[in-house]
C-alpha cells in the first residue's frame, strides 16, 4: 500500500526538484527572479490564481493561461517546463508555497537573510538602503527585505527576522502607553 505524502513534504519535494534543476543548468538566480515575478503576479492579480487553480478549467485551458503569462514575463524554458509539470499534476495550487520553499533553499545557499518589514507607509529608497545596511552589519549577511505597508501602524515599522520581531510602530507604543495609563488610573 502506497504511503500518503503530506502537503508539506510534497511542496518541499517540488521546490527541491526545481532547485536541483536550476543548479544543474546554472540558473538559480534566474529561477529565483522568475519565481519572484510569478509571486508578484499572484499578489497583484488574484484572478490569475483562480484561473490556474480552478477545477472548472481543464488542464489544456489552464496551460494556455500559464503560457500567456509565461510569454509575457519571458520565463525561461526551465520555468515553463516546471509550470507545465505542476499543471499536469494538478499542483498549481501549491505554487506560492513552492516558491517560498525554493526561496528558503536559494537564500540559505547564497547567504541571504530574508527580513519582513511592515511600515505605516511606503518607505523611500534612502530609508530602505539605510535599513538594509544596518541589518547587514548586525547579521553579517546579504539582506533581502520583504516590504509591506499597513496604515494601521500609524507610524514606524516592524522588522521580523525568523521568529524574532522588533516592533517600533506608533500603534504598539500607544497600546503600551494605554496599558500604563490604565494601571495608573485603576
Amino acid at each position: 500500500m502506497a504511503r500518503k505524502v503530506n502537503q508539506s513534504e510534497l511542496i518541499k519535494k517540488y521546490a527541491l526538484a526545481l532547485y536541483q534543476e536550476a543548479v544543474m543548468h546554472n540558473q538559480t538566480d534566474k529561477i529565483a527572479d522568475e519565481l519572484h515575478k510569478l509571486k508578484q503576479i499572484m499578489l497583484d492579480c488574484p484572478e490569475f490564481n483562480l484561473l490556474v487553480t480552478s477545477h472548472q478549467l481543464n488542464e489544456n485551458q489552464r496551460q494556455s493561461i500559464i503560457s500567456v503569462v509565461s510569454d509575457k514575463l519571458e520565463l525561461s524554458d526551465l520555468m515553463c517546463r516546471f509550470l507545465a509539470v505542476l499543471n499536469s499534476n494538478s499542483r498549481m495550487c501549491f505554487l506560492e508555497q513552492i516558491t517560498s520553499s525554493f526561496m528558503e533553499l536559494y537564500e540559505e545557499q547564497n547567504g541571504i537573510l530574508s527580513v519582513d518589514v511592515v511600515s505605516a507607509q511606503i518607505l523611500n529608497e534612502q530609508t530602505i538602503q539605510h535599513l538594509t545596511d544596518v541589518l547587514k552589519k548586525i547579521f553579517n549577511k546579504e539582506i533581502r527585505l520583504n516590504l509591506k505597508t499597513n496604515p494601521s501602524l500609524i507610524g514606524g515599522l516592524t522588522v521580523q527576522v525568523g521568529s524574532v520581531m522588533a516592533d517600533a510602530s506608533v500603534k504598539t507604543k500607544l497600546q503600551k502607553l494605554n496599558l500604563v495609563m490604565k494601571g495608573v488610573v485603576a
